[in-house]
């Protein structure tokens, strides 16, 4: 089923930034502090996180129809969490090579057939992160990779039913895994919407060949 797009206002952007200055970087994320003026009048300052890497994880599926789940202790949760093989893609990566790499070296897993599932901004009101997954079956064991030396990771495969059911009742709470969970659930309910085709060809293009608005603001700091 084709959709309407869904209405903006002929002038969707109600800031005029004023200047922008760098507060913090690392190999992972960076922080930056934005003074704006909103045309209705009020002036502030917005923090904005952004991370080099692009978000990615993959659904993978066994041929019980398992889903393939990864279990780490998440430092700034304090919490132990079972969720997709995820990671972050580099610059020099597409999502499709990095999320490859991560299945293989967080589960030992291989897959023979992927495709594009779901695209999301995981929090859009201070970050300008974007998440990409996939759906990976006909998997088969890699030899060869191990996790890095930060982490201490358990492999589970659970009923993918079971999964959704510990997504609704808050046990898995990682964001990936319960968008990933929930797409595909859609889709086999009979929600078809397609992705975009513009879209879809990101999930296997490397960063740099399809620069987003957000990330690209971080090469102008100081002005306008």
């Amino acid at each position: 089923m084709d959709l309407t797009p869904l209405p903006r206002p002929e002038h969707p952007n109600p800031y005029s930034t004023l200047d922008r200055k760098p507060i913090y970087d690392s190999p992972w994320i960076r922080v930056r502090e934005d003074r704006f003026r909103h045309r209705r009048g009020a002036e502030g300052r917005y923090a904005v996180c952004g991370f080099h890497r692009t978000a990615c994880g993959v659904l993978a599926l066994d041929a019980e129809d398992r889903v393939i789940l990864v279990g780490q202790w998440r430092y700034p949760l304090e919490l132990y969490s079972w969720e997709l093989p995820e990671g972050g893609g580099g610059l020099h990566e597409s999502p499709w090579e990095a999320v490859r790499r991560e299945l293989a070296e967080e589960t030992g897993l291989q897959a023979e057939a992927w495709e594009p599932l779901c695209f999301f901004h995981p929090s859009n009101s201070s970050t300008d992160e974007e998440t990409f997954l996939f759906l990976a079956t006909n998997l088969a064991p890699v030899e060869g990779h191990a996790p890095d030396d930060d982490e201490e990771l358990a492999v589970h495969r659970e009923p993918f039913l079971q999964c959704l059911q510990r997504v609704l009742s808050g046990e898995i709470t990682d964001s990936l895994t319960a968008m990933a969970l929930l797409a595909l659930q859609a889709r086999r309910s009979g929600v078809t919407g397609a992705l975009d085709p513009a879209l879809a060809e990101r999930f296997f293009q490397r960063p740099g060949e399809h620069p987003s608005a957000g990330r690209s603001r971080w090469q102008h700091l100081g002005t306008p």
